[in-house]
């Protein structure tokens, strides 16, 4: 292959990481030497496996961003890399859960993937695998292994779109995940987010489907912020004009005491008249 010029094959970072006898003989050196987000992969630049999922993913992360806006103590991601342990980087050990969310870290700090020694040790507290046929089996095997035994992570959900299905597992107190209930409208509620999670049949981005979506423990849909500005803009046109209404009747109110003031008027006038004419013709005789 002929390199063109300016353009030198880039050294790959993961090849000039620390040995294991790095981190034996200086763990904090070897550490500290371990690249950063910039130097490793955040992108397999591999298409997700339709776009349907790619829609769904944005739509779990959206609505989480939305109901909880202003809160600065989580991250929510998407198809990023996850890198979970200094030594799996050695093997190129990393996974892109396609939906996830940290709790109790920096929501504002850029990130082009989720290191976990440059974030205090953490990982993802909760995780959402969108299911195909190629992926459901390592997604209810190895990832489910992985996420339970080395990730820690409390609550690990898949969404399945060809069964419009969602089942789930929450971490117990020994690191092993068990099976959580699913209600009648195959909802699985989720204690981490405190928020429940299921089907939900509805339009997307002009695709009408049948979504993987969260909801509030009351049971209402937990709106993206492209649902909630419009459910916004209903309410504030549905107050206008409800103003409107309430000024149209006062109006009309104010305009038919007016028409029955001025009647008056005109009647009392016709009467005084009346009466002058009256005294004038009595003076006349």
């Amino acid at each position: 292959m002929i390199v063109p010029r300016n353009k030198a094959k880039q050294p790959d970072p993961l090849m000039s990481l620390p040995t294991e006898d790095d981190l034996e003989r200086d763990p904090a050196a070897a550490l500290a030497s371990l690249p950063t987000e910039d130097d490793l992969p955040y992108s397999d630049e591999c298409p997700m496996d339709s776009p349907w999922h790619r829609a769904a993913m944005n739509q779990l992360i959206d609505s989480i961003e939305q109901h909880w806006f202003g809160r600065k103590d989580f991250f929510v991601g998407g198809d990023m890399f996850v890198y979970f342990s200094p030594e799996h980087v050695f093997n190129k050990d990393f996974r892109g859960p396609d939906f996830f969310v940290v709790l109790n870290t920096n929501h504002d700090k850029p990130r082009k993937s989720w290191i976990s020694w440059r974030e205090k040790g953490k990982l993802p507290t909760v995780i959402v695998e969108l299911a195909s046929e190629s992926t459901v089996h390592v997604d209810r095997g190895e990832k489910k292994r992985l996420y339970a035994e080395e990730f820690g992570t409390r609550e690990y959900f898949i969404y399945d779109p060809a069964t419009h299905t969602a089942e789930g597992w929450r971490l117990n107190d020994v690191g092993v995940y068990e099976p959580l209930n699913v209600d009648p409208s195959g909802r699985i509620a989720s204690h981490s987010l405190g928020m429940w999670i299921g089907p939900w049949k509805g339009t997307f981005q002009a695709n009408r489907d049948t979504w993987p979506r969260f909801f509030t423990p009351s049971g209402d849909l937990v709106l993206t912020f492209a649902e909630a500005e419009k459910l916004r803009s209903t309410a504030e046109k549905k107050k206008a004009d409800a103003e409107k209404k309430k000024a149209d009747t006062e109006k009309k109110k104010a305009d038919a005491a007016t028409k029955r003031a001025d009647a008056a008027e005109a009647e009392l006038a016709r009467v005084r008249a009346e009466l002058e004419a009256l005294k004038q013709s009595k003076r006349t005789k």
